[in-house]
């Protein structure tokens, strides 16, 4: 399948990114919110991918960025040191005795304009994770508490 890459930075430029997706993903483009205070807080917007379509070009590793860690240890959370922006998130969490791996990059950090990606063009789903309510799924509104 034909893949397209796109490019995507912090504020500053410290740290810069490309994505390799299949030139299909975006026929449907849909990025989520959640209602979780670090979430809110942040105003992450989060695109999950699969972590192999991702290659940081600055720095050199992700052991190089800051990693905020909340209450759950198994979330990291990179930040740019300079301009604040919060770019990538991965991590793993059980549900339902399961165990999830996750990857998501921040949708508003994807350089503008961009051949092949309109940031406008995203549907935005919401997720209840201020109650932990995971289970409901995601919706097409912003649930109590969360922000468009």
């Amino acid at each position: 399948m034909p893949e397209q890459t796109f490019h995507g930075s912090c504020h500053c430029g410290n740290i810069q990114y490309t994505l390799t997706l299949p030139t299909d993903f975006f026929s449907n483009p849909t990025a989520g919110r959640c209602n979780c205070t670090i979430c809110q807080k942040a105003s992450f917007t989060f695109l999950r991918i699969p972590a192999s379509s991702f290659t940081l070009t600055s720095p050199a590793s992700k052991s190089e960025l800051p990693d905020y860690q909340p209450n759950i240890k198994t979330l990291h959370l990179y930040f740019c040191n300079k301009c604040g922006v919060q770019v990538i998130r991965e991590g793993s969490y059980e549900f339902e005795g399961q165990k999830h791996d996750w990857f998501t990059v921040n949708l508003l950090t994807v350089d503008q304009p961009q051949e092949g990606i309109d940031l406008s063009k995203f549907k935005i789903t919401y997720l209840d994770g201020l109650h932990d309510n995971w289970g409901a799924g995601s919706k097409a509104v912003p649930w109590s508490g969360g922000c468009l």
